[in-house]
């Protein structure tokens, strides 16, 4: 250090006064000397705890000496999206392998397990017949209900009920038809279609004796599937199963929960309110415009233990908002956790959306993580971007000929992200943050995505475009307003924003939006989220209300490139291990 500074380590062929951070690309990295840190797509020095742990780390010191090539970039991306797919086999498989075992080693054990999961079950039906039983007999007390109410009601539902009690078992394999809703829907829409349906299907609801006892069998049927999707960690791995084996699904639950499964438990295994996330389940979970708080956890960390029983209470007081719950075993799911969102300490808070929206922020790790806290930030968060995935747009481009009709040839002031694909941590938080930047100048100029992973964006990307080899950090670059087409301005490739790793990214997006906010105020709109005026956000109460204000996210001091932590929760790979 000179005069209290840090002093940066310079480029062997940079020039005077370049550093390691100047770099932005793995491959321009590593051939300054410098080391490469993958998961925050950060250029840093080549030494001991620079990045999050040896298998972070490629360069001199770490697992990897190498920057990854295309080809396994490629395979990796194809890999990824074809595990949606291939989870149904794989699982059906080892089902079909495990139950065999199980067989040999148990003999009744499969039996016994059916003998349980059938018992269960009748046990929650009458549970459930009981239950809605009461509480309707109550609303019918105190509004009145009659037989002439009860003979309507059996006329208009009379098909349905009579086509359900035809179907019935088909809890078994069909538990979304059978609830009526989408395999992708939420846990908060999964619980509305059962408690309509069973209001609906309750036989004291039935004036029609015959149509009572068609509507008592639909109504069963009805209980079992919400059995098998109420609760995440059940509906996940009948998810995971598939095909003509989900016939066996209750059986194979029951035994799987008396330890026919080895595998160790998860913490929140059987919690009806925290659905497990895999790499698998992922995508499936995780999609179109859900909100998701996710906590980042592994088995050996005495910090996450401790924190069990707060994020249940945190996932009890979000039962009944817009918010979906989720943990991740950053043990069993590594990419999750490293590549994809490169967590720096356990347990750790985030909020995710789909990789449509890309949208991604971090709980602090600096500030408490009582519950009332925990839900209010999250609150505070989900109400800003439901504002933002109903009246932002970032236009993304998915071809060289996309990019140069849709932006080069127009005259349009244009932001646009260049992301080195949508599962990489500070790639999401751009993305969030561009959503952002789209509503703040809405009308005043537009904001676009190139997903640079797509090979078939590799051209624009990597040869016209010039952004550094994968993997990179996302680049944000301003196209100028008026001509910039090939006649008029051959070759140009618009202007790159900032450095990411020399300055914190949401500080120069806010320092962007805020320079053409005022340079062009007679432009703005009145509905662009950094005016402070009314916009045409709705809430529950369906009065007009301003739009929320932009929480503008990403790395804090604490995150750039330097020594990094070590002891309590941290992640490198499983445990600590650079410069042993």
């Amino acid at each position: 250090e000179v005069g209290g500074a840090k002093k940066s380590q310079k480029q062997p062929n940079g020039g005077e006064g370049a550093t390691c951070e100047s770099h932005q690309g793995c491959g321009q990295c590593l051939a300054n000397g410098c080391a490469w840190c993958i998961g925050t797509r950060r250029c840093a020095k080549d030494e001991p705890w620079m990045c999050q742990g040896e298998d972070d780390h490629i360069g001199r010191i770490g697992t990897h000496k190498q920057c990854p090539s295309r080809q396994e970039r490629d395979a990796k991306r194809n890999k990824r999206l074809q595990e949606e797919a291939t989870a149904r086999d794989e699982e059906s498989a080892r089902l079909l392998a495990s139950g065999a075992a199980s067989a040999d080693a148990a003999g009744e054990g499969m039996h016994e397990a059916r003998k349980r999961a059938a018992q269960k079950l009748r046990e929650r039906q009458e549970e459930e017949l009981e239950k809605i039983r009461q509480e309707s007999g109550q609303q019918d007390a105190e509004g009145g209900a009659g037989a002439d109410a009860r003979r309507e009601s059996d006329e208009v539902n009379r098909a349905e009920i009579e086509r359900r009690a035809k179907e019935v078992g088909a809890w078994e394999t069909k538990p979304y038809e059978v609830l009526a809703v989408e395999t992708d829907c939420g846990a908060k829409d999964l619980k509305k279609a059962y408690r309509k349906l069973s209001l609906m299907l309750h036989p004291d609801k039935i004036y029609d004796s015959a149509l009572r006892e068609l509507a008592k069998i639909a109504f069963m049927d009805v209980v079992a599937a919400y059995e098998v999707l109420g609760d995440p960690e059940r509906r996940a791995a009948f998810d995971d199963m598939g095909g003509d084996d989900q016939a066996q699904f209750h059986t194979y639950w029951e035994w799987k929960q008396y330890g026919g499964d080895t595998k160790a438990k998860d913490f929140y295994t059987g919690d009806k309110l925290i659905s497990k996330l895999t790499e698998s389940l992922w995508p499936r979970r995780v999609s179109g415009k859900k909100i998701w708080l996710v906590e980042f956890y592994t088995p050996w960390c005495s910090a996450c233990g401790t924190f069990v029983p707060v994020f249940k209470q945190i996932a009890k007081m979000l039962e009944n908002d817009d918010i979906e719950v989720g943990a991740v075993n950053c043990e069993a799911n590594k990419a999750i956790c490293s590549e994809w969102f490169s967590i720096p300490s356990y347990p750790a808070l985030m909020l995710v959306g789909s990789a449509d929206h890309g949208a991604q922020q971090t709980y602090g790790q600096g500030k408490s993580k009582g519950a009332q806290e925990v839900v209010d930030w999250a609150r505070l968060i989900a109400e800003e971007w439901a504002w933002l995935f109903e009246h932002s747009k970032v236009d993304v481009m998915h071809s060289d000929e996309e990019f140069e009709k849709q932006i080069l040839d127009t005259e349009d002031l244009w932001f646009v992200v260049f992301t080195d694909g949508l599962f990489c941590g500070p790639c999401r938080t751009a993305m969030t943050n561009a959503l952002r930047l789209d509503a703040a100048l809405n009308g005043l100029a537009k904001v676009a995505a190139v997903d640079c992973e797509e090979p078939a964006n590799h051209e624009l990307c990597f040869t016209r475009m010039g952004v550094p080899s994968p993997p990179h950090a996302p680049q944000v670059r301003i196209f100028r307003k008026g001509a910039k087409d090939a006649k008029s301005a051959p070759g140009y490739a618009g202007e790159v924003l900032y450095n990411a790793n020399e300055i914190a990214p949401q500080i120069a997006l806010q320092l962007t939006e805020r320079v053409a906010r005022h340079a062009l105020a007679d432009e703005i709109p009145s509905t662009a989220l950094g005016t402070g005026k009314i916009g045409d956000f709705q809430g529950d109460d369906k009065q007009s209300k301003p739009p929320p204000p932009p929480q503008w996210n990403g790395p804090t001091q604490n995150d750039m490139p330097q020594r990094s932590r070590v002891g309590g929760g941290m992640r490198g790979g499983g445990r600590p291990g650079i410069g042993r």
